[in-house]
């Protein structure tokens, strides 16, 4: 038996908590919390955190009808909300092939890319082993970036050890500091 869900929010109504919660409920125990806005930008925020590793196994036990609950939820939060934002955040607890947990963020600001960009996780299930296979072993975390010119998902960041590598032609580096102002 896998651990429990987490669900952390800010600012969202009493029905979208109990939709969220109760579709979470039905394949985990859940843990949910109310935190402080932490972001201007942003007037709501969604985080929740799957006790499984990303894939095929991940959407069979939670369900399809499961993932386009949660899916429409949050497409609807954003669509309400409209220019004042949310962001939402989609952990896994790894990916078939890997340890290291991943995270969906979800943050563009118009409501057809953020849709867009919630719709498109589920398709990644056999692209997401191959896109971090060469990720550091050791990674504490690896964040995805959405890109709303191509509409794709792809590695952005691993998090080893407090410091953050980032992908970028199909490697795993530091950042480049950037250039002193001449």
């Amino acid at each position: 038996m896998a651990g429990p869900a987490t669900f952390r929010y800010y600012t969202i109504s009493p029905w979208e908590i109990e939709i969220l919660y109760d579709t979470l409920k039905r394949s985990f125990e859940v843990e949910d919390t109310e935190v402080e806005a932490d972001d201007p930008q942003y007037v709501s925020m969604v985080e929740i955190a799957f006790p499984l590793p990303f894939g095929e196994p991940f959407f069979q036990e939670f369900t399809m009808d499961s993932w386009h609950k949660i899916k429409g939820v949050l497409k609807d939060m954003k669509r309400r909300r409209g220019r004042k934002g949310v962001k939402a955040y989609i952990r896994f607890a790894g990916f078939e092939g890997g340890e290291a947990p991943i995270v969906f963020p979800v943050l563009p600001k118009g409501d057809r890319q953020f849709e867009m960009g919630i719709e498109k996780i589920e398709y990644l299930v056999d692209i997401v082993p191959l896109q971090l296979k060469t990720a550091p072993a050791n990674a504490d975390e690896i964040l995805f970036s959405y890109d709303e010119a191509t509409f794709k998902w792809s590695p952005g960041v691993a998090r080893v050890g407090g410091v953050n590598l980032v992908f970028k032609n199909d490697t795993w580096a530091l950042p480049k500091p950037p250039s002193p102002a001449g």
